[in-house]
């Protein structure tokens, strides 16, 4: 294989990506009567689909003139790929990202009929319709522009991806830190108590400047907190979104409380007291 086809197919696999991004996004969108950004990146693509659609280039064009076999190989080649990207992504991230257990004719919860008929039909239309059509366009490109969209793409998807898998990575670390605010902010609140009950009491000489020390701390600590559960609820919410059937406790867990984004909002804008 050529340096020429490699970046030919590097096109492919990105301009795919891309088509299933929207076809997704579309749908969810559709489906959930709002803007979708569906896929695990944060960018317009769906990797799964790029190579997914590498897949049937480099095992099913042979079969272009035999359609029933092309589908019957469609079939089944692209649910193995839809299946070993779905225990990947499980066994990395310990999140299910899709789970079709709810419908009829499934493997794991991983793979389902309905959709391994879609690849099927989706594989006949792809090699014989789709890519040549695709495929015709791409090749009046200049070479010269072609190699420098698929590095610059390449190099912003690759960057979109290391984000993305550091922040589902750190969702983890996040939960455990807003807890430890959630803590030291008590702590705050009972000795500033302790300390205002003190003065009231007269038990012991107490400077103002000690009271608006341990407030300011506070509002530190809540501004913090706010900030980060802003963060980690968007991300969450996202993700949520974009896998409606997505099976994680820990995010399923902090998207089930009582979040109230206005007012973590107005405490995330604070100032601490001077």
């Amino acid at each position: 294989m050529n340096m020429d086809t490699i970046f030919y197919l590097g096109a492919y696999v990105i301009l795919y990506s891309f088509a299933g991004w929207v076809l997704e996004s579309v749908s969810k969108t559709i489906e959930q009567r709002k803007f979708v950004n569906s896929g695990f990146l944060y960018g317009p693509f769906c990797p799964i689909y790029g190579f997914g659609a590498l897949i049937m280039l480099l095992g099913l064009n042979f079969l272009k003139e035999k359609p029933i076999l092309l589908f019957i190989a469609a079939f089944f080649l692209l649910s193995i790929w839809e299946y070993l990207v779905g225990v990947f992504l499980e066994k990395v991230f310990k999140t299910k990202y899709w789970d079709y257990s709810h419908l009829k004719w499934n493997f794991q919860g991983r793979v389902c009929l309905k959709n391994s008929l879609f690849w099927g039909i989706l594989g006949v239309l792809f090699v014989c319709c789709i890519h040549p059509f695709i495929e015709h366009y791409i090749k009046m490109v200049p070479f010269s522009i072609l190699v420098y969209t698929d590095i610059i793409l390449a190099i912003a998807i690759l960057v979109d991806l290391i984000f993305s898998v550091i922040a589902v990575t750190n969702f983890g670390t996040m939960l455990t830190k807003i807890n430890e605010l959630g803590e030291n902010i008590k702590d705050k609140v009972k000795e500033l108590k302790e300390l205002k009950d003190k003065n009231k009491q007269k038990v012991a000489t107490i400077e103002k400047s000690s009271i608006e020390n341990i407030e300011s701390i506070i509002q530190e600590l809540k501004t913090k907190e706010a900030k980060l559960k802003i963060r980690i609820y968007k991300q969450a919410n996202r993700l949520k979104k974009a896998f409606p059937s997505m099976k994680s406790e820990a995010i399923t867990n902090f998207l089930n409380q009582k979040i109230d984004i206005p007012k973590l909002k107005r405490n995330s804008k604070k100032k601490n007291k001077e």
